[in-house]
C-alpha cells in the first residue's frame, strides 16, 4: 500500500513515522558510539550523553525530540477509534491523554539528556510510567475493535509483561540506575521495553492507516 507523503507528517501515519525516526536515530547513535556498545549492559540514555558519545548524542537526543513531536498528532488522531459505547470512548480519551503526556516526556528526555542527570531521571521516570499506563488503557480498548486490533492487543499484553519485569527489577535492585554500566544485563530489558513499545505504536499506526481510520 502506498502512503501519500503528506500523511507521514500528521494523523494516523505519524505513529509509523515516529517508529522509523526513533529506530534510525538510535541505531545511528549506536554506530557513532566511540567505544564498544552492548545493549545488554549499556543504558539507552548513555547514547545521549555527550561525554560518552560526542557526535552520536545529537542523533539520539534529536531522535527523541522528533519522535515525541510526531507522536502528539498520532495520539490525537486516535479519536477515530471513538465508540458510541460511553465507557469505551472514555478509555480511548484517557489513552490519548496518557499518550500525549508520554510524547511530551520523550521530548523532555531528548532535551534533558543524561548529561543533565537530575532532570533526565525525572523525564525518563515520567516517560516509563505514562507509557505503561497508556499500554494498559489502549490494549483493554483494542480487544473490542477489529481482528487486527485484537491481535495487536495480545501483543500489547506481552509488552506490558516486559514493562512490569523491568519495573520489578529496578525496584529489586534500587541502586542499579546509578551505574552507567551495570554488571547485570538490566539495560537489555530497558531496550526491550522501549523497542517493543515503539513497535506497538508503529503497528497500530500501520493498521489505522491501512484501514483509513
Amino acid at each position: 500500500m502506498k502512503i501519500p507523503v503528506q500523511k507521514w507528517f500528521h494523523g494516523s501515519a505519524s505513529g509509523l513515522a515516529a517508529f522509523v525516526i526513533f529506530t534510525v536515530c538510535t541505531l545511528t547513535a549506536v554506530a557513532l558510539y566511540p567505544t564498544p556498545y552492548n545493549p545488554l549492559y549499556d543504558w539507552l540514555s548513555n547514547l545521549g550523553n555527550v561525554k560518552f558519545n560526542p557526535v552520536g548524542a545529537y542523533f539520539f537526543n534529536g531522535g527523541c525530540i522528533l519522535t515525541g513531536l510526531f507522536l502528539i498528532p498520532f495520539f490525537i488522531s486516535l479519536k477515530s477509534l471513538y465508540h458510541d459505547v460511553r465507557c469505551r470512548k472514555t478509555l480511548i480519551i484517557l489513552g490519548q491523554a496518557a499518550g500525549i503526556f508520554t510524547a511530551i516526556a520523550l521530548v523532555g528526555v531528548g532535551i534533558f539528556s543524561e548529561s543533565h542527570i537530575a532532570e533526565h531521571m525525572i523525564a525518563a521516570g515520567l516517560l516509563f510510567k505514562s507509557l505503561f499506563i497508556l499500554m494498559i488503557i489502549f490494549n483493554i480498548a483494542l480487544f473490542r475493535q477489529s481482528a487486527y486490533m485484537r491481535a495487536l492487543a495480545y501483543y500489547g499484553l506481552f509488552v506490558i509483561i516486559i514493562d512490569l519485569s523491568f519495573v520489578w527489577i529496578l525496584f529489586r535492585f534500587k541502586d542499579i540506575l546509578g551505574q552507567f554500566t551495570p554488571t547485570l544485563p538490566v539495560p537489555g530489558l530497558e531496550w526491550t521495553t522501549v523497542f517493543t513499545s515503539i513497535a506497538w505504536i508503529g503497528a497500530l499506526s500501520w493498521i489505522m492507516t491501512k484501514e483509513k481510520l
